[in-house]
């Protein structure tokens, strides 16, 4: 679907559960900033840089009640402190004229703008960061666009990451079709074939009696942590919040990772009141 924005230049359509997850992300973005930022003193950072490589055209649009909004690129060039650089990436060339054109003239200097497939620009991305920069990184896929390899890559980095993981609308729909061919694109997205012997592929393959869909979607989010757990994410948040379309199906799960546990209280922090400003009951959450 070709959407324009007000500006004339290309959207992305977006839905609810779209808004729901720019509002972790500023959230998160500007309490990581506010407390990160850098303070004359030894022991500071030297960079403090924010990481999309799926980052749309910069606007978005939401199809069911026609109102466009800032996507995650120009949310994040608008948190204050500011980002002392920005990694933006799109494998959609449209996407990133789009984007260009819509970053101002002040902000384009503290901002890298490519077009091509994240999991090969990640390797240059890195080599430009030194180690003493830490990282803020978004990870918004549709589906099965990120390797694996390309998580454990910014676990080896001061980077914090944001990802949402496409556990029931990319991984639990598409597993019985997988699970037909020996090789698959969930192999690559998983990190290996051991994600035949989850629960829900038992399940999908007609071998697993279990019909609670919340425990089966859940083993496989579990899975997946333990897995980002072992390259490196150590500090991570167990209760992820869950994205659900308007029939209440199951899309995805919003993971936070860092290697700190600093920004796992920051992220705690902000989680406790919802997108839309309700506090959670207790227990929840």
């Amino acid at each position: 679907m070709k959407l324009l924005a007000s500006d004339g230049l290309l959207a992305r359509p977006a839905r609810i559960w779209t808004r729901e997850k720019l509002t972790y992300l500023r959230k998160y973005a500007t309490a990581f900033m506010t407390a990160m930022a850098k303070k004359p003193g030894p022991g500071q950072w030297e960079r403090l840089v924010y990481l999309d490589f799926l980052c749309g055209p910069g606007r978005d649009i939401d199809t069911d009640i026609d109102e466009e909004f800032s996507g995650s690129p120009l949310i994040a060039l608008a948190i204050e402190p500011h980002f002392d650089h920005l990694y933006l990436a799109d494998k959609d060339s449209k996407n990133v004229e789009a984007l260009e054109a819509r970053i101002s003239v002040a902000d384009k200097p503290r901002v890298t703008l490519r077009t091509g497939d994240c999991n090969l620009i990640i390797d240059n991305v890195l080599k430009s960061i030194s180690g003493r920069t830490l990282g803020l990184a978004f990870i918004d896929p549709e589906g099965f666009e990120v390797d694996f390899a390309t998580l454990a890559k910014l676990a080896k980095r001061r980077i914090d990451l944001l990802y949402l993981f496409p556990s029931g609308i990319g991984v639990k729909r598409n597993l019985k079709n997988f699970l037909a061919v020996p090789e698959s694109p969930m192999d690559r997205f998983w990190g290996g074939k051991d994600w035949r012997d989850l629960p829900e592929a038992r399940r999908a393959a007609g071998t697993s009696q279990e019909e609670d869909p919340g425990k089966i979607v859940q083993s496989l989010v579990s899975a997946f942590r333990q897995k980002l757990r072992e390259v490196g994410f150590t500090h991570q948040d167990g209760a992820a919040p869950l994205f659900t379309n308007t029939r209440n199906a199951q899309m995805y799960h919003l993971l936070y990772l860092s290697h700190d546990e600093i920004g796992l209280k920051i992220w705690r922090g902000i989680k406790k009141i919802s997108p839309g400003g309700q506090r959670p009951l207790p227990g929840i959450g």
